[in-house]
């Protein structure tokens, strides 16, 4: 199972993501502008529930850093903007 990956700058704002997913087990996949996180779900029915907590911390993050850029990067590649736009 791959990790959920997400990229964030400026690092103060990595700092801040990491520390709201620690319960999640998140950890400093690379350093640098944007860092990526990495988080790994326990087993496949919980990667829903990682990605709806990054997606949830994703609002505290633009709140606190509001020139932060954070992407969550999908299986495929992709990349999809955080906090995703309200509907």
């Amino acid at each position: 199972m791959r990790p959920v990956l997400v990229t964030v700058s400026p690092p103060d704002a990595a700092q801040r993501l990491l520390a709201l997913l620690e319960d999640y087990f998140a950890e400093l996949a690379e350093e640098g502008d944007p860092a990526t996180i990495s988080v790994e779900p326990i087993d496949s029915h919980r990667r829903g529930t990682v990605i709806y907590r990054v997606i949830q911390a994703s609002w505290t993050i633009e709140n606190e850093f509001p020139d932060s850029r954070m992407y969550i990067i999908t299986e495929d590649g992709n990349r999809w903007r955080l906090p995703p736009p309200e509907m």
